[in-house]
């Protein structure tokens, strides 16, 4: 399976992510992780998925993390529970912590327009989300933990 990503990912400007090899986490499972820095914020004017957004850098590191925590599993089709915990001074200029949770949100499933595709990585799309907890805390240092929960074991079938 390694070799084909690899071919794939020489084929493309970006990573689009991982094919899994492994069957989903099952509900009670739970991926956690930590990164330095600010998370990916929500930019309705410009994808922070386009390589020449300022901070696509963030979005490439979230992306790069959880296929790492994800351990080749395969992304959940059922309930998610995701919990943000941000640690920074301050968050960036204009941006609230709705903006951090909808970015973090929007890395983490799969996604396509004209010219990319990415692979979902913990679930298939972000309205598999039904709960969830955030928090911000003032801090000398930037850093933030992200913990993905799997709430049911509902694989839905396409329809």
């Amino acid at each position: 399976m390694g070799h084909r990503n690899e071919e794939m990912n020489r084929e493309l400007a970006y990573d689009p992510g991982r094919l899994p090899s492994r069957p989903a986490p099952r509900a009670g499972d739970s991926v956690e992780f930590r990164l330095p820095g600010l998370p990916p914020f929500k930019d309705e004017s410009f994808s922070i998925r386009n390589p020449k957004h300022r901070f696509h850098d963030r979005f490439v590191a979230l992306r790069t993390t959880a296929i790492g925590a994800m351990a080749g599993r395969t992304w959940s089709h059922g309930a998610i529970g995701l919990d943000l915990e941000l640690h920074a001074p301050s968050m960036d200029a204009r941006r609230a912590l709705v903006d951090y949770v909808g970015g973090v949100m929007d890395s983490l499933d799969g996604s396509h327009g004209p010219h990319f595709t990415y692979l979902p990585i913990a679930y298939n799309d972000d309205c598999q989300i039904c709960e969830g907890d955030c928090s911000f805390h003032p801090s000398k240092d930037e850093w933030y933990s992200v913990r993905i929960r799997f709430l049911t074991d509902i694989q839905q079938q396409p329809t």
